[in-house]
C-alpha cells in the first residue's frame, strides 16, 4: 500500500475524482489485508495479523490527513495564484488603456508640431518679404491649416482675420 499511495498521489491534480479513487484504493487495500484470501493458508498468528491491520490502518489515517492537509494547501495556494493573475491582469488592462491614450496624445502632439512648423515658415517668409533681405520665394503650400497664409496677409497689411 505505501508504495501504491505515493504513485496515486503523483497523478492526482486538485480535482476530487482522483482523490476519491485513491481513498477508494486505499479502502479496497484494507479490506483486502483484514479478509484473509480463502485460498491463502497464514502461518502467523492471529495477533500478528491485527496488528498488522492496525498499522495499515493508522498509516491508511495518516495518509487521508496528509491528503486533506495538501488538498487544503492546493486550494489555499490557488486562491493566491488566482488573486495575483487578477491582479497582473488588471495591471496589463491598465497599461494597456494608457498605452492608447499616450497613442492619441502623439498625434495629436505630431499634428500640432506639423502645424507649427507651417506656421513657422510662413511667418519666416513675410517676414523676409518685409524686411526685403531676399527675394521673395513662393510660400510652401500648406495642408493642415490655412491660419499662417492670413497672419502672413495681416503682417503685409493686406487684409483683416475673422
Amino acid at each position: 500500500m505505501e508504495e501504491s499511495a505515493p504513485s496515486l498521489l503523483q497523478n492526482q491534480d486538485s480535482s476530487e475524482g482522483p482523490k476519491d479513487k485513491l481513498l477508494e484504493e486505499m479502502w479496497k487495500q484494507q479490506d483486502s489485508l483484514e479478509a484473509p484470501a480463502p485460498s491463502q493458508t497464514s502461518p502467523q498468528a492471529p495477533d500478528e495479523d491485527s496488528d498488522e491491520g492496525a498499522s495499515v490502518l493508522r498509516r491508511l489515517r495518516a495518509l487521508e490527513a496528509e491528503n486533506s492537509a495538501l488538498s487544503l494547501e492546493n486550494r489555499n495556494q490557488r486562491k493566491q495564484y488566482e488573486r495575483c493573475l487578477d491582479e497582473v491582469a488588471n495591471q496589463v488592462v491598465q497599461a494597456l488603456l494608457a498605452q492608447k491614450d499616450l497613442k492619441e496624445e502623439c498625434v495629436k502632439l505630431r499634428t500640432r508640431v506639423f502645424d507649427l512648423e507651417q506656421q513657422n515658415r510662413l511667418l519666416s517668409v513675410c517676414f523676409q518679404q518685409r524686411v526685403g533681405t531676399a527675394p521673395s520665394p513662393p510660400p510652401p503650400p500648406l495642408s493642415r491649416k490655412s491660419k499662417g497664409m492670413e497672419t502672413c496677409r495681416l503682417a503685409r497689411g493686406g487684409g483683416h482675420v475673422s
